[in-house]
């Protein structure tokens, strides 16, 4: 079990952040804050926009919203529409590290306190832009919510079944998104400042980082056309790769992907005859022929309670994990187990269950110590700082631009879309990514469709090197452990103990370099009652309580998605554990271990919910696409087959602008539509007029209708409009790739850009041991005979010779 430690302990903890995120983002200032920074949440004098955000406490007052987002964090309150509060804001930014701010762009420039123009005039100062849309750009003034990126970032497109609407997320996908790799962008901007001294303007889009979460779905596109396929424009839902099952009590989802797999299942059943042949091993097989497979599945399944089923499968090896309420996860005795949640008072005498925290650094929790802060609750005690602090001095001259990773080794035993994430993060950055692989147990997303590469492969291991070895060979495993010696960082995903099997667990990694800083993500973590389990994305979706929550409210099963969601968020944790590690390394000299349960990343996601779920049992139910932010809300039918928009109305500013751009519909009149209560207590019959006005209109009308007014509408996209969206294409995001073996590819580009830094590398994805040769002669310094001896014996692989 975890422990929680004072903040003096942790890797950041002194580092001062002045943190004005506000709705978006928020989760940015917090991980800092749990990771031991002294961050300074700044609000208006009438308190932040996210206090107004539900879900709230029983007293109907206390933003659950606000409160788990800015836990950790002091607070004071600042009115920048003054000269004196724009005064005061400048003295917090001459002493301080990081200004953390999500305004829409030029709004602080109205008050003198343009980011780009304060970041050159305090030198120090690392700045962090978190928009909807960036800084520049024909989307830039755009209104947006959560939902409304869903939307365009193309999660919504790929949510739910086509007899039914696109289904919204639940939570609060698109900026926790956001704020997770926000932090992560303030620690690379760290690790730059460190080599130069100087901080810089980070510009970063909440839309980009969204669609780089969404299952590979741009670089796939291109090989979908060039092969004649018609792009897929309806939801597929629940797809038969990740079945849900009906169970005596619930629902669970199984996924069987290797042979080894499959025979477990086969046994199980009890060696059915109809499916002893061997082609029932093959994944392709059981896809094409679910029709047959799934009802004796779901007949095995049927009498058995979820849970029991779960546990059972996990021993045989098969991966399957139960459907939990919050309800259940609230008291799981996987979450028990580890101190997932831990109480906090939300409002005085009152204490909700909170998840504690997105991962660990040896062994401790790095979240929750205390509550989130009262508005202007250390008015006082930060301004008697701020007469005792000191001015921070002129930063060194500027040097020419660099990657700000440059330098920094890293090694990537990941598979599938976690660990190979947080790789490519790094290398995004400029990092020497090198990924360590092997064909007797290869990286299961460069062998789908039967070759050594594919695009999910390409776009998750883009710009990095390839190092085949076998290290259950003695040879390949020493030198695996001579390549170990000049290594930063390690990052891996494998089940639990798998790296300890293989001889480079982390104790044996910090024997031979106590420098090194490692990343570890397993499904359920690698402590507690479920440690052991093991699953893929889809499978986290059930046992984290999302895929409950994921549903319209007709009573139906979850219609499901083929995400693969948390995955690519849990491979930017690590990322951002490493880092923090690596950092904390600069300071205190040694390394550290970074441990992230996915699981536990999609919790952390959901962490006001389950807050809410603790303090009034069962009220956390599923939605569809309604919100208790405001109506008119969600989803709505356009001209066209299977052509959608979202529209998000906040308040009543927002209504009368929508009763202009429909041109002022006469029902849209009536009395009790004009408060923000009475078109919540009409919520069907608004929704329904607005409906009506979006059936005749195309999805890019509807947004453009919406923006024209300053009403938070969009068109729901698809990979296909990411190609050629203006907004991402006048910011460089589609970004044209030629990969060997896979064709030419558009991957996603970077979601943030810095001041200080040369435009992200992009460059094909290696073959695998593409660079074994040149890194064991040219940096390991071995003699090339004896490198072709150890390929010759198998213990070095190099690219398959072509056909």
């Amino acid at each position: 079990m975890s422990r929680i430690v004072s903040s003096s302990e942790l890797p950041l903890s002194d580092l001062r952040v002045i943190d004005m995120a506000d709705v978006k983002g928020e989760l940015a200032g917090r991980v800092l804050a749990d990771f031991g920074a002294d961050v300074i949440r700044v609000e208006p004098p009438g308190g932040a926009a996210s206090r107004r955000m539900p879900p709230f406490a029983p007293d109907s007052d206390t933003s659950l919203y606000f409160a788990f987002r800015n836990f950790n964090k002091r607070g004071i309150t600042v009115d920048v529409t003054t000269a004196e509060g724009q005064a005061q804001l400048r003295e917090l930014l001459s002493s301080a590290d990081v200004w953390i701010e999500s305004s829409k762009p030029g709004t602080l420039a109205q008050q003198g306190l343009d980011p780009r123009e304060v970041s050159a005039e305090f030198e120090h100062l690392l700045v962090l832009s978190l928009t909807d849309f960036g800084q520049e750009g024909p989307y830039a003034q755009f209104e947006a919510t959560d939902e409304v990126i869903q939307a365009m970032s193309g999660h919504l497109a790929a949510s739910g079944i086509p007899e039914k609407p696109p289904l919204l997320i639940p939570g609060a996908l698109a900026y926790d998104t956001a704020g997770v790799v926000g932090a992560l962008a303030v620690l690379i901007g760290l690790v730059a400042k460190q080599r130069t001294g100087r901080g810089q303007h980070l510009d970063f889009s909440v839309l980009e980082a969204a669609i780089q979460l969404n299952t590979w779905q741009l670089a796939n596109m291109q090989p979908t056309l060039d092969a004649g396929m018609d792009p897929p424009v309806v939801r597929s839902g629940t797809t038969v790769v990740y079945p849900l099952f009906e169970t005596a009590d619930g629902y669970i989802t199984m996924v069987i992907l290797s042979p080894r797999q499959w025979f477990a299942m086969w046994e199980w059943m009890g060696r059915p005859e109809a499916f002893a042949d061997e082609m029932w091993s093959q994944t392709i097989t059981r896809i094409m022929n679910g029709d047959v497979l799934n009802p004796v599945i779901a007949e095995h399944f049927a009498p058995m309670m979820m849970e029991e089923a779960a546990a059972e499968a996990q021993r045989r090896g098969v991966v399957v994990t139960p459907m939990l309420k919050p309800s259940d996860i609230l008291v799981n005795e996987h979450y028990v187990s580890r101190s997932t949640f831990v109480p906090m008072e939300v409002a005085p005498g009152v204490k909700a269950s909170t998840a504690s925290g997105f991962l660990e650094i040896n062994r401790q929790r790095q979240g929750f110590r205390t509550g989130p802060p009262a508005v202007g609750e250390h008015n006082t005690e930060v301004a008697a700082e701020a007469a005792s602090t000191e001015l921070r001095g002129p930063a060194p001259a500027a040097s020419e631009l660099a990657q700000p990773l440059a330098g920094l080794r890293v090694l990537d035993f990941g598979h599938g879309g976690v660990g190979v994430e947080g790789g490519r993060m790094l290398a995004e950055y400029g990092a020497d990514v090198i990924k360590i692989e092997t064909r007797t147990y290869p990286d299961f997303m460069r062998l789908v469709i039967g070759t050594e590469m594919t695009a999910s492969f390409a776009s998750s291991s883009r710009t990095k090197r390839s190092f085949g070895v076998n290290s259950k060979i003695p040879e390949g495993l020493a030198v695996l452990k001579e390549l170990v010696k000049t290594a930063d960082i390690v990052i891996e995903n494998n089940s639990t103990g798998t790296m300890d099997s293989m001889g480079v667990g982390y104790e044996t990694l910090k024997e031979i370099n106590p420098g090194v800083c490692m990343a570890s993500s397993q499904l359920m973590g690698s402590t507690g009652a479920y440690a052991d389990w093991i699953g893929y994305g889809p499978t986290i979706q059930t046992v984290g309580g999302i895929k409950y929550l994921w549903n319209f409210t007709d009573g139906d099963p979850p219609p499901g998605s083929n995400a693969i969601h948390p995955d690519h968020l849990a491979g930017r944790l690590c990322a951002l554990g490493a880092l923090a590690g690596f950092l904390s390394r600069e300071r205190r000299g040694e390394g550290a271990h970074a441990e992230i349960s996915q699981a536990e990343a999609l919790v952390n996601t959901l962490g006001d919910l389950f807050m809410a779920e603790s303090l009034s049992p069962g009220s956390v139910q599923p939605g569809g696409n309604d919100s208790e932010q405001g109506a008119p809300w969600g989803v709505f039918q356009c001209d066209g087959d299977q052509q959608w928009s979202v529209v998000c109305v906040r308040n009543d500013a927002d209504w009368a602008a929508l009763k202009q751009a429909m041109g002022n519909p006469a029902w849209a009149d009536h009395p009790a539509y004009g408060s923000a209560e009475g078109r919540m207590g009409a919520r069907e019959a608004v929704n329904a007029g607005v409906a009506e006005w979006t059936a005749s209109l195309s999805p890019r009308e509807v947004q453009e209708a919406c923006q024209a007014v300053g009403v938070p509408g969009s068109a729901m996209l698809t990979a296909l409009d990411h190609m050629t969206d203006p907004q991402l294409s006048e910011r460089g995001f589609p970004v044209e790739v030629f990969q060997p073996g896979a064709g030419n590819l558009v991957l996603e580009g970077p979601c943030f850009y810095g001041s200080e830094m040369p435009t992200p590398p992009v460059h094909a994805a290696p073959l695998l041991g593409e660079h074994t040769r040149q890194i064991c002669i040219d940096e390991l310094g071995m003699d090339p005979a004896e490198v072709d001896r150890l390929v010759e014996m198998g213990a070095l692989e190099i690219p398959l010779p072509e056909d």
